[in-house]
């Protein structure tokens, strides 16, 4: 099929361009600007054997009106839903569609209201794109969908779905003048997102005035290596260049050498050992430093190695994307199209080495007494800035089972993780947990389920730890087991058990 795109005057290729076999989304105002756009595109596909132009609650035949005889595909099929009938012809498209074209090649232009979208959750919407996708891609058909009316919710529910979209793109209007925002783009000329332009309609085309975000042909022009890959071939698991665009290296250190001289190509390292985490982290942080925000350096796991507090690290030192281990080879190609244009947008720290240790557990683990939580857990939760996230948590245990008791259930196995018995309740720090991991974290760390043991917990902020009582609670008095000795280096993180003496009850 002969390149298509949209007839948009003044604008480049990159945002222009349709590529065969993935659906491209434009949201317009309302829908005789869709019209425009549609009639644009079947203008400009005369060597297209036949297009399917279809309209959910309207005529199609609008979208035709604005082309003269001479102008268009070759044939032409129409498809129409009744507006009482679009919700319903709006969820059969995927299949509708293949019976209207032909087994290859087609063109398909369709229009419906956005509200329609709005009759498919989240799963449903991502089935629907991953059938419309799937069909286009075996077919080589090109599709774009015009969106009309209230769009306003649509563009973010798509962005999600960057992978079964070829692009999404709004045209809408903004402080009294026209609007065109392409979130994503991507094409054979590769891939842009983000960037806003100023738009007019000259009689029944629409011209770009002047792009709000940057200029577009100086913007075009910089950063030359855009489309370069330079990857670790570890990374590509021993495929060869996918075309001369690609090149790969066989270690970090000739890698390296070739992305300090790159301003905006894709750098591809790969890890397979946590001890090699830190070492990698200076390496990002050192290119992010030299070459700036242009670059788009990528980490891909080769096997299970990162925690979250290594992933968080990566990123805080200026890796645009790590992919985790398990992602098959075609889907990471994908991800690392998501990235194509879009900028670091992070905040690089000055001293690497003081990030480092932010992301590493503090020296202490186990059962502590009170004051000791209080301090350490105030301390963590008010120096991390954000590095990780970690949870401060208050657990009441059921009726019938103690603090004490409860805590002789736990078993901790790792440095940064410690708890006391404070006011009868079980009080536990975790770092590096996230907010989604915390009932799989005491899932791991109780010997018996958590659930049976207590009647739930609460997060804990810096301020209510702050605010504990420091004496220990006298109706269940508690004498703590000194701490082993800080971990070696390397050392397997294991705590060994530590006798627990019980005082007398009050």
């Amino acid at each position: 099929m002969r390149s298509l795109a949209l007839a948009i005057d003044g604008l480049p290729h990159e945002f222009t361009r349709l590529r065969p076999g993935s659906p491209y989304w434009l949201a317009c105002a309302d829908a005789e600007q869709a019209d425009l756009i549609a009639a644009g595109l079947l203008a400009g596909a005369d060597g297209v054997p036949v297009a399917v132009v279809a309209a959910l609650g309207r005529a199609p035949a609008h979208m035709l009106e604005p082309l003269r005889p001479d102008q268009g595909p070759a044939r032409v099929r129409l498809y129409q839903a009744a507006a009482s009938q679009v919700e319903a012809a709006m969820r059969a498209l995927p299949i509708d569609l293949p019976r209207c074209t032909g087994a290859r090649d087609a063109l398909c232009v369709v229009q419906l209201p956005a509200a329609a979208m709005d009759a498919l959750n989240d799963g449903q919407l991502l089935r629907w794109c991953r059938q419309l996708q799937a069909w286009a891609s075996t077919g080589n058909h090109c599709v774009l969908l015009l969106c009309h009316d209230e769009t306003a919710t649509l563009a973010p529910r798509l962005l999600s779905l960057s992978r079964l979209c070829g692009g999404v793109a709004q045209l809408h209007p903004h402080r009294g003048a026209l609007q065109l925002l392409v979130h994503y783009w991507s094409n054979a000329e590769g891939v842009v997102a983000q960037h806003e332009f100023a738009a007019e309609w000259r009689g029944e085309r629409l011209h770009v005035v002047a792009d709000a975000s940057a200029d577009v042909h100086a913007l075009l022009e910089e950063g030359g290596d855009r489309f370069l890959y330079l990857a670790q071939d570890d990374a590509l698991e021993g495929a060869p260049p996918f075309s001369p665009a690609w090149r790969l290296f066989d270690g970090w250190p000739a890698l390296v050498a070739s992305a300090q001289r790159a301003q905006a190509a894709t750098v591809v390292l790969a890890i397979r050992e946590n001890h090699d985490v830190d070492a990698l982290a200076r390496i990002v942080h050192r290119l992010r430093g030299e070459r700036g925000n242009g670059l788009k350096l990528v980490v891909r796991e080769m096997s299970p190695c990162l925690r979250y507090a290594d992933e968080r690290l990566l990123l805080n030192a200026g890796a645009s994307l790590v992919a985790p281990a398990g992602v098959p080879l075609a889907r990471f190609l994908t991800l690392l199209e998501t990235i194509q244009g879009q900028p670091w947008q992070g905040r690089l720290p000055d001293d690497v080495e003081r990030l480092i240790r932010q992301h590493r557990p503090p020296d202490i683990g186990g059962i502590v007494p009170a004051a000791r939580f209080r301090q350490a857990a105030g301390e963590l939760l008010e120096q991390a800035g954000g590095a990780v996230e970690s949870a401060a948590l208050v657990l009441q245990p059921v009726a019938g089972v103690s603090a004490v008791q409860a805590l002789q259930q736990l078993q901790m196995r790792r440095r940064g993780d410690f708890a006391c018995v404070h006011g009868g309740q079980v009080w536990l720090f975790l770092f590096a947990c996230r907010g989604d991991g915390v009932e799989y974290a005491l899932g791991n760390l109780f010997r018996l389920p958590w659930k049976e043991l207590f009647e739930g917990y609460q997060r804990l902020a810096a301020y209510d730890v702050v605010a504990m009582n420091t004496i220990a609670d006298s109706n269940a008095p508690i004498a703590v087991a000194p701490l082993p000795p800080p971990f070696a280096e390397g050392a397997a993180t294991v705590l060994a058990p530590q006798p627990l003496r019980l005082g007398e009850a009050a």
